[in-house]
């Protein structure tokens, strides 16, 4: 128990209490408050004497002090002795205002709760508000003896001032259960000045939800409650910090930048508010099982490998950190940015919905199999990945914003990730593999392709900053109609173009790079491209300049090399590789050596440019031409010009020429200063020319200037040049130039050609003069052999089966035979320039059909027959020009009707009528050029009489006469060189014969018959026309003649083979009377009657 003592001092009444035995009371003050005015449950100290007041205010844990309001005013200053300075119950609500103090000096006073001489007690439900500059101090030795001591919970200790202990906590949480909230604001310090002391402690496992945004002087050590740890930016704790048992949460705010300390047993972590905190420590030494970066920044460090637990950054939060640092499983929903200055690789796994940034200068490697859907930006560094799905979900973008992207595997980015380049611009690193970018990367900022592997833009790319090739290849498309860039592009590997269509490319190229052209399109590049590596034409065509730019270049020149590469414009340093299959051309200039083993095109010979109209395409250097060199376009007028030496490897020159006179406009490659070597097969396509005789130089198709020469064989031409009549040769030297190439029609004459004296000129006459003129004579010929004569037409006369006298005229005879000729035609060593016309060889072959439609035998023994027949054959001919060179072969195909009508007298004379008409189709096959096709229709007549002389029984004589008359019409035709007519075919054919038989038989009924003939031939006309086309004077006549006298010698046989079968045959030879024509023939027929 304890006795009081009352006493008083300055006008007020102090109670001063005196420990007896063990009394909570003992050495209190008195329980009136002298230097306090208190009024109802409302106390306010202020400075009026005395100050500093030294007695308690309010007696402790009784209901008097429910409740209650203690205010202690600015420049007041409440001090006691070894006991509480204030001491209230519930629902207090105590202010310390600036400039106010509050302290005790507890010695062994165990205060009104008895929990130590705190300075303020309280118990639940209350608020402590010290305010900035004032103080609430714990100044005695007691170790209990705190500044404050909330006893209960539900209590809120706001602190803008200093809250501190001599020799113990500065706060001390009374309670066990429940929980208490402590705001140390920005100018606020809670401090003790125990070395190694805790500022702040609890008796049990009450909770505590403790703000810093001001000091912390001392250890932060939380008890066993479920404690909360607020801090902010500027904030400061000198000591260590643990929460203790159960499940603690540590909440970084503040909109600053602030470092964490040393931490412990906080289970879940926060961060919150805009501001950065880096964590010093790693979760795991923290205790941390549950991280949450709701805003702002966390800043990771040390490695955080073992952290098991959870990561999520929230929208508006962004983690941070590098390979280590980073847990290895996040999810995402703000930012997860990597800082890494050094290399490191990240195996973890980050989900969500947010965002991946990557900073430093260090590489960091990223793993596959994160979802997160944010996007990736690369601002410093390299991110280095070997799967698309390391990027994140595949529908998340892609920034470049100063960084580079390398890929280690042959990594194809998802077509529907979005790819932007900032003005930071950006480098995608592809080592040795292959990687394809589908979509179209934007942005304002530049491309810079590293590594040395191939990096495909298959889309079509619409980023302004221009493209670097750093190393390895670019390569625009794979093989579709898209993949584009546009700018420039500094080019120091290769820059390869692989698309289908046509594509133009309006960049300038340059650097120590090379170009390759590697799809099945066109590519167009219209700027002056100094570029100072080789150039590769794999596939498809390269074009260096279009109509509109024929400024174009590709390689290093004079005028478009930077200074210091001047002294190597034009040198090997640009050489150009066409492969076969791939053509290089164009309207610009090619500076560098050129290889062509596919395909030189000039201006509209490339097929992208056919209507762009004719231009000049030039190589400042060599051109090896193991290809076709393609001058000729859609018109005529093309030049290729090469400044340097032109070497042929069996390639091809095709031109375009209107052929015609000398000057005619034509294509033209243009040697200058160089020499032309090797061997070239120039093919000329004639540009609508209709032909004509070249009188000088002729037509110039190859000019060397400035003093190029050429050898002797470099070139010559890979097919025949014919126009109209005439057949051009190229030829070297002329006039103007003893190294240039010319058309012409004019040859020299030499023994063999024909025409003129030899060593004199004449128009060189293509070889389809000869093989169109022989056509007529061939119908004739045809005509002569189914004519034919009795004899060999149906067999013996007497055995022919007649109706006998007196009975109706009725079929009664059908026949049938083959016929083959073979023979030549000889010309007078003129050929074609005579009017003998060409030589030639034919055959013939043919089948006959016929009957007797009208049969009548007379009392006296004469007799007629009267039928019809059809026949079918061909008669093909090989033509032999005037220079002896085959001409090629004319081939005729006929179907003939005929009708007949014999009358043999009673003494067995007989006179044969015959009528017939053809239709031919005649189809000429030269060679090397178009063929020609026509058709006819011909009619023919013959009379042959004959009057067998009887010598004996068996043997007769019988002189023959026959006069055959033809004609046939000919259609006009063009081959494409010409227009070509024909003149009406007429021949008037005269023959005078004798034949010797000897009959034999069997019976009357096998009876047979062996004859022999001579034959005189004589053609009263027999001469053809055909004509030409030519601008030289319209159409050119030529002449074939069948020669006019024939001798002719034929043997045969007729057997009867069955009562009314027979079978005759005859084999015949025939010479003419100049003997250039040469035949022989051999026929076979059968005929029955019933």
């Amino acid at each position: 128990m304890s006795t009081p003592l009352f006493q008083r001092r300055r006008g007020r009444l102090q109670f001063v209490s005196i420990a007896l035995v063990a009394s909570p009371f003992a050495l209190f003050g008195a329980l009136a408050h002298a230097d306090c005015t208190t009024t109802g449950q409302t106390t306010v100290c202020d400075t009026a004497a005395p100050n500093p007041a030294t007695s308690t205010v309010g007696t402790g844990n009784v209901a008097a002090e429910d409740n209650r309001t203690v205010t202690v005013q600015n420049g007041s200053t409440l001090a006691v002795g070894d006991t509480s300075a204030i001491a209230v119950r519930d629902n207090a609500n105590i202010t310390v205002q600036t400039g106010g103090t509050v302290s005790a000096n507890a010695v062994s006073n165990s205060g009104f709760y008895g929990t130590g001489g705190n300075a303020i007690d309280f118990r639940n439900n209350s608020t402590l508000t010290v305010q900035q500059g004032a103080q609430v101090l714990a100044n005695g030795t007691q170790l209990s003896g705190e500044a404050v001591n909330p006893e209960g919970t539900g209590n809120t200790i706001v602190n803008d001032g200093l809250i501190k202990s001599a020799h113990g906590a500065a706060i001390w949480f009374q309670n066990t259960s429940g929980g208490n909230t402590v705001i140390n604001n920005a100018t606020g310090t809670i401090q003790t000045d125990v070395a190694n002391g805790n500022v702040m402690g609890a008796s049990g496992n009450g909770s505590v939800d403790f703000t810093n945004r001001g000091k912390v002087i001392g250890n932060l050590i939380f008890a066993g409650g479920n404690d909360a740890l607020h801090f902010y930016t500027g904030s400061s704790v000198s000591g260590s910090i643990s929460g203790g048992g159960g499940a603690n949460v540590i909440t970084l705010n503040g909109t600053d930048s602030a470092t964490l300390g040393t931490i412990t047993n906080f289970q879940t972590l926060q961060k919150q508010d805009s501001g950065t905190w880096t964590l010093s420590k790693t979760l795991a030494s923290m205790g941390v099982t549950n991280a949450e970066v709701q805003q702002g920044t966390l800043i990771l460090q040390g490695n955080n490998g073992t952290y098991t637990g959870t990561m999520q950054v929230d929208a508006g939060g962004t983690l941070q950190g590098d390979a280590l640092s980073v847990t290895k499983a996040v999810t995402n929903n703000g930012l997860v940015r990597f800082q890494q200055d050094a290399d490191g690789s990240y195996a973890g796994q980050i989900v969500g919905a947010g965002a991946l940034e990557k900073t430093g200068t260090g590489t960091l490697t990223l793993g596959a199999g994160n979802t997160y859907s944010g996007g990736t930006t690369i601002t410093q560094g390299t991110l280095a990945i070997g799967a698309d799905s390391a990027l994140g979900g595949a529908t998340g973008a892609l920034t470049f914003n100063g960084g580079t992207l390398q890929l280690t595997g042959n990594v194809d980015v998802a077509a529907t990730r979005a790819i932007d380049i900032t003005n930071a611009n950006g480098t995608i690193d592809t080592q040795g593999f292959t990687s394809t970018v589908s979509q179209g990367i934007s942005g304002v900022g530049a491309l810079t392709k590293a590594g040395g592997g191939t990096l495909v833009l298959a889309g079509d790319n619409t980023y302004q900053g221009g493209t670097t090739v750093a190393a390895g290849t670019l390569q625009l498309g794979n093989g579709g109609t898209s993949g584009s860039i546009l700018g420039n592009v500094v080019d120091n590997g290769t820059l390869t173009f692989n698309r289908s269509d046509v594509f133009t490319f309006g960049g300038t190229v340059s650097g120590t790079g090379g170009i390759t052209q590697a799809g099945t399109g066109t590519t167009v590049l219209t700027a002056n491209n100094a570029i100072q590596g080789d150039t590769l034409v794999a596939s498809g065509a390269l074009a260096i300049g279009d109509a509109t730019h024929t400024s174009a270049a590709l390689g290093v020149s004079a005028t478009n090399a930077p200074q210091s590469l001047r002294p190597m414009a034009g040198s090997s340093g640009s050489n150009v590789q066409i492969a076969a299959n791939a053509t290089l051309g164009g309207y610009g200039t090619v500076n560098g050596a050129v290889t062509n083993n596919g395909t030189v095109a000039v201006a509209d010979a490339l097929a992208a440019f056919a209507n762009s109209g004719s231009g000049s395409l030039t190589i400042n250097g060599s051109l090896n031409n193991a290809g076709t060199v393609q001058v000729g376009g859609a018109g005529v007028g093309n030049k290729l010009v090469v400044n340097g030496n032109y070497v042929g490897n069996g390639g091809v020159l095709a031109i375009n020429t209107k052929l015609g006179t000398d000057n005619s406009p034509t294509d033209k490659l243009v040697i200058s200063g160089g020499t032309a070597s090797g061997n070239t097969a120039v093919r000329v396509t004639n540009a609508g020319g209709a032909g004509a005789r070249t009188t000088g130089d002729g037509i110039e198709v190859v000019s060397a200037i400035n003093g190029a020469t050429t050898q002797a064989n470099a070139f010559a031409l890979a097919n025949r040049v014919v126009a109209g009549p005439y057949e051009y040769t190229l030829q070297r030297g002329g006039s103007a130039s003893a190294d240039s190439w010319y058309l012409r029609t004019l040859q020299t004459v030499t023994e063999g050609t024909g025409g003129a004296g030899t060593g004199t000129t004449q128009p060189a006459l293509r070889q389809e003069v000869s093989l169109y003129t022989a056509i007529p004579s061939l119908t004739l010929l045809y005509g002569r052999a189914l004519l034919d004569t009795l004899h060999e037409r149906v067999g013996e006369e007497s055995n022919q089966a007649t109706a006998p006298a007196g009975t109706s005229p009725v079929l009664r005879t059908g026949w049938a035979r083959v016929i083959a000729q073979k023979g030549s035609r000889m010309s007078d060593g003129n050929g074609i320039y005579g009017n003998q016309g060409p030589a030639f060889s034919y055959d013939f072959g043919g089948v006959q059909f016929g009957a007797d439609v009208y049969q009548r035998q007379r009392e006296d023994g004469s007799h007629d027959h009267a039928g019809g027949y059809f026949a079918t054959g061909r008669i093909a001919a090989d033509v032999t020009h005037a220079d002896g060179a085959d001409a090629g072969r004319d081939t005729v195909n006929a179907n003939t009707v005929g009708l007949y009508w014999t009358h043999f007298g009673p003494s067995g004379w007989y006179l044969d009528g015959v009528v017939q008409g053809t239709r031919y189709d005649a189809d000429a096959s030269p060679h090397g050029v178009n063929g020609l096709k026509t058709h006819a229709l011909g009619y023919a007549a013959s009379l042959e009489a004959g009057y067998p002389i009887a010598l004996s029984q068996q043997w007769r004589v019988e002189p023959q006469a026959q006069l055959v008359y033809q004609r046939a019409a000919f259609a006009d035709a063009n081959d494409g060189a010409a227009d070509v007519r024909f003149n009406s075919v007429n021949s008037m054919l005269g023959r005078l014969g004798v034949r010797v038989s000897k009959r034999w038989g069997e019976s009357p009924e096998r009876q047979h018959t062996a004859w022999l003939r001579a034959n005189v031939w004589h053609e009263f006309r027999g001469e053809t026309g055909t004509q030409m086309s030519s601008p030289d004077g319209g159409f050119v006549p030529f002449t074939s003649q069948l020669p006019s006298t024939t001798l002719e010698l034929t043997g045969g046989l007729t057997a009867q083979v069955a009562k009314n079968g027979v079978f005759y045959a005859s084999l015949g030879y025939q010479v003419s009377a100049d003997r250039r024509l040469h035949g022989v023939n051999g026929k076979a027929g059968v005929r029955w009657g019933w």
